[in-house]
């Protein structure tokens, strides 16, 4: 299982940095030609948008590994380490009871799109391409928060046993 989460890490990582890359450069490129030389990519924006939605959606799983996401944290800062951890799991289950609602919409979204035969304006992809972002994302932010549970509930464990947790990586 552990093979398998480094194997997502890193294609998260990957797929986020050369996302972000080519949708940079596109819209470079795109502005350069159409100011420069009056001249436009009529594809560019288009793919630069879908990569964008997808480096987002992407993105968040990977700030929610990194317990990089936005919080606030106001009245944590003042709890015992126990209430945080019960709070962090709480919290973690919230976000994946509201993950597995987005997964559904989003699925709807792609077989109404299907069942049209949806395309892109530009290019004439197929729109569920782009769709795909939302259940693909979030079913990785609940593997994130998944992981998130399982760390918490060790190191409340360790907690209460008296050990020093492991430390996590990154840490």
């Amino acid at each position: 299982m552990k093979k398998l989460v480094k194997v997502i890490d890193h294609l998260e990582e990957y797929f986020g940095f050369f996302s972000l890359i080519i949708a940079s450069l596109l819209i470079f490129v795109q502005v350069v030609l159409r100011y420069v030389f009056n001249y436009s990519l009529y594809w560019s924006e288009e793919v630069a948008r879908y990569l964008i939605i997808w480096f987002i959606f992407i993105g968040s799983s990977i700030a929610v590994r990194e317990k990089s996401h936005a919080t606030v944290d106001l009245l944590l800062v003042y709890l015992p380490p126990v209430f945080k951890r019960i709070l962090s799991v709480l919290g973690s289950v919230i976000a994946i009871i509201f993950f597995s609602f987005i997964i559904q919409s989003g699925i709807k979204t792609i077989e109404n799109v299907v069942q049209f035969n949806n395309v892109t304006p530009a290019l004439g992809i197929p729109m569920f391409i782009p769709y795909l972002a939302i259940p693909v994302g979030s079913a990785l932010m609940i593997l994130r928060f998944i992981q998130l549970i399982i760390a918490e509930l060790r190191d409340f464990k360790n907690d209460l046993s008296g050990q020093s947790p492991k430390p996590r990586e990154g840490e």
